[in-house]
């Protein structure tokens, strides 16, 4: 059985393809999985992953009108027309489309072979690739109920975020050692590092700088590449004037995830779809900061989810800047109770085994496209 994952861009896209992927080898070892991109984050971490990869043409469309409407276009094309290629010769069983400019083509050409195609959407609010192959996808699969406001399918189901088996495994004990954390204290886990995260990554350094004689507290920093030295900086002040109380840890990246969500009592993020997913998946409260710039302001439909929900609070990225973010981690380290009623809310809205669920949707449309008998 072959298998078809496409899309691409951002991370957001790439991760719930590779867990759909990881989920599809678990349940059927045999299955030959071929995931299909552009060339931008994509083309290094799929194949960094294990798994074969093959890059097609393609673009964004501006927002605006402007001559990169034409180059934008003529990409789709010439993607289209490899998508199409590729397809009739490796004869997949069904195609995954999980977000990104990159899965018009291949979608398109799913549809055009009579190749039973599945859409992945992470976001509440769908992106424009997959709102225009909804209306032929023989399934989709939804973060949140509401969401299927946004695409106009004919089956859909609201299975969560695929999450991989690495975001879901941890050991708080291990984390603790593994950085150099104190188990007594209380643990805010900040994940930065991904688009737009500077301001994040600044506010973080002026929070420790408000909190540094707070002995309860310490902080576990993803910075990202591009910010880290600069967040060293910022500790490496507090150490010559202090010495500080609160104890703050960065690291570019943090691997294994799944170690900092085990020894985190409370986490501040952007409002991607998988890092919430991964956030509620483990059931912790939550602060926060949509990116302001995301397309068609997704982040802030992500966010909105979990603060009704009440398993976040919610803050905007121009308010970092004052003094909402010291005032909400206040708020919630001075009151235990309204943490575990987040931390519950937050578990409830989990969906760790949601790449499992769409696995299983997957290889039965592809069975039943082989003319293989469905188990019921």
């Amino acid at each position: 059985m072959r298998i078809v994952i496409a899309g691409g861009g951002t991370g957001g896209h790439i991760y719930p393809g590779l867990a759909i992927a990881e989920a599809l080898r678990r349940r059927a070892p045999d299955v030959e999985v071929l995931f299909v991109g552009g060339r931008r984050l994509e083309a290094h971490v799929v194949p960094e992953a294990g798994w074969p990869f093959r890059a097609i043409a393609g673009r964004g469309l501006p927002r605006r009108a402007s001559v990169g409407v034409i180059a934008a276009l003529a990409a789709a094309a010439l993607g289209g027309a490899q998508a199409l290629a590729l397809l009739w010769r490796w004869r997949p069983d069904a195609v995954v489309a999980t977000g990104g400019y990159v899965c018009a083509p291949v979608g398109a050409a799913a549809v055009a072979l009579g190749v039973p195609l599945v859409l992945q959407e992470q976001n509440v609010r769908a992106g424009l690739a997959n709102r225009v192959l909804a209306r032929w996808a023989r399934w989709v699969s939804l973060p949140h109920p509401e969401a299927a406001a946004s695409l106009p399918a004919r089956a859909a189901t609201a299975t969560g975020v695929p999450l991989r088996q690495g975001a879901l495994r941890g050991d708080r004990a291990r984390a603790q050692a593994r950085w150099g954390l104190e188990a007594d204290r209380f643990t805010v886990l900040v994940l930065g590092g991904s688009q737009g995260a500077r301001s994040l990554n600044a506010a973080i350094c002026r929070l420790g700088d408000l909190l540094m004689y707070d002995a309860r507290l310490q902080v576990l920093h993803q910075t990202g590449a591009a910010d880290l030295e600069t967040v060293r900086r910022a500790i490496g002040h507090r150490e010559h004037v202090g010495p500080p109380a609160l104890r703050h840890l960065a690291a570019a990246f943090l691997d294994p995830i799944g170690d900092a969500y085990a020894c985190a009592d409370l986490v501040v993020c952007r409002a991607g779809a998988s890092t919430l997913a991964e956030v509620t998946a483990w059931g912790l409260p939550a602060i926060l900061v949509p990116y302001p710039h995301a397309a068609t302001g997704h982040q802030d439909d992500n966010a909105a989810v979990l603060a009704r929900a009440g398993a976040a609070l919610v803050i905007a990225d121009h308010a970092l800047a004052g003094t909402a973010l010291l005032e909400a981690v206040r708020a919630l380290l001075d009151n235990p109770p309204r943490r575990a009623a987040m931390a519950a809310a937050s578990r409830a809205l989990g969906r760790p085994d949601a790449a499992d669920v769409v696995a299983g949707r997957v290889l039965a449309l592809a069975r039943a496209a082989r003319g293989e008998e469905v188990p019921a």
